[in-house]
């Protein structure tokens, strides 16, 4: 079993030129939900979480892997090996559009999400200023730290416009929009386009289902069987090929449905269907920082979702359908060497909600730019 970590790096990027330039602000998302651990850009004077603008989310791939690396097997493959890999890269969007949370027994769309396919790109490396989502497998191996196997960069903006490297004015209508986002895997490590793939190989899809859910605004989850889950292995147990509740929640909360009447898309309304659960955790009558908190249906004993504490220790999980919810409290592990979920796995930068020293709890853990893993 190779157990490694699924990381998603940042490179920090800036727009000059016209006036109507704005700097680009570079801040991983991970992936569950970027409401519980308070991710997203400052909007005083709350955070706010980001997302894409405007629907569908259009991605494009660079299909050119170096004859030298030849690390995507797509033996079984009846068309072209492209095409093949597009189709993986494709199933996992198809996930993220599909996602259903179990309200009262029927599983319910509460999202209006949707993605598009926008064709072939020759981009080799990541570049947030182009406004283009190329998902590549040519990227140097040296920009992949060990044990990553795929990395996602993002670009947030924060004002009403801004504009691409090639001067095309787009908007941003929230308080945090995603304006770029670019997926690289991991030219030493193996891949295939089997969901059974055999020893030391990923499976593409597994892989891709989780950076996509980095390039539309998720964080990392803390619950080990979710496709947010910052860890995955080569197994084939280890391969996350469907979303957990967590995951769900977490994608319909940011791309929430308003009006299943629409259409088709989406079955219930988020804020109707779903619920909250806050509180605050203490330690010594202080409030505890970073600390998992864990929802888990008393009825059938499944955690449904989880969550960070703030640095006052209160948390809020959203997106809770009805029930009845024991709330469990565990301490993230100090360090590397002794536990496996670190703070650092959540919030999207090097020392995780950390400053740049690793050394102070910051206010407001959320404006942070720079490359990140």
């Amino acid at each position: 079993m190779m157990r490694k970590q699924f990381f998603a790096g940042a490179k920090s990027a800036a727009l000059g030129g016209a006036a109507l330039l704005l700097a680009f602000s570079a801040v991983i998302l991970f992936a569950y939900n970027t409401f519980q651990d308070n991710i997203g850009t400052v909007q005083a004077p709350q955070p706010v979480a980001s997302r894409w603008a405007s629907l569908p989310v259009t991605w494009l791939l660079n299909p050119y892997i170096p004859p030298s690396q030849d690390n995507v097997n797509t033996s079984g493959c009846a068309i072209a090996p492209s095409s093949c890999i597009q189709q993986s890269l494709a199933n996992g969007f198809t996930t993220w559009i599909s996602a259903t949370v179990n309200i009262q027994g029927t599983p319910q769309s509460l999202t209006d999400l949707s993605a598009s396919y926008g064709g072939t790109s020759s981009v080799q490396t990541p570049d947030v200023t182009d406004c283009k989502n190329v998902v590549g497998f040519s990227d140097s191996a040296s920009d992949f730290s060990t044990g990553t196997v795929a990395f996602t960069e993002l670009a947030t903006v924060t004002a009403s416009q801004y504009s691409c490297s090639d001067g095309t004015i787009k908007a941003c209508p929230s308080g945090s929009c995603i304006a770029d986002a670019d997926i690289e895997f991991n030219p030493t490590e193996n891949f295939t386009i089997s969901n059974s793939p055999p020893s030391g190989t990923f499976s593409l899809q597994s892989v891709a289902t989780h950076e996509e859910g980095h390039l539309l605004g998720m964080d990392h989850s803390g619950i080990g069987h979710t496709v947010m889950f910052p860890f995955g292995d080569t197994t084939a147990t280890g391969q996350q090929l469907a979303l957990a509740s967590d995951d769900a929640i977490g994608i319909s909360s940011l791309y929430p449905c308003v009006n299943p009447a629409s259409g088709p898309s989406c079955t219930a309304k988020f804020s109707t269907a779903t619920g909250k659960i806050s509180g605050t955790v203490t330690l010594n009558s202080a409030g505890t920082f970073g600390a998992h908190v864990v929802a888990i249906d008393t009825a059938t004993g499944d955690v449904v979702t989880d969550g960070l504490t703030a640095p006052d220790g209160s948390y809020t999980l959203v997106g809770v359908p009805p029930g009845n919810y024991n709330v469990l409290v565990l301490p993230l592990a100090p360090d590397a060497n002794s536990g496996i979920i670190l703070l650092d796995d959540f919030s999207g930068w090097e020392c995780g909600y950390g400053d740049s020293n690793c050394s102070n709890i910051p206010q407001n853990p959320t404006n942070y730019t720079g490359r990140f893993f």
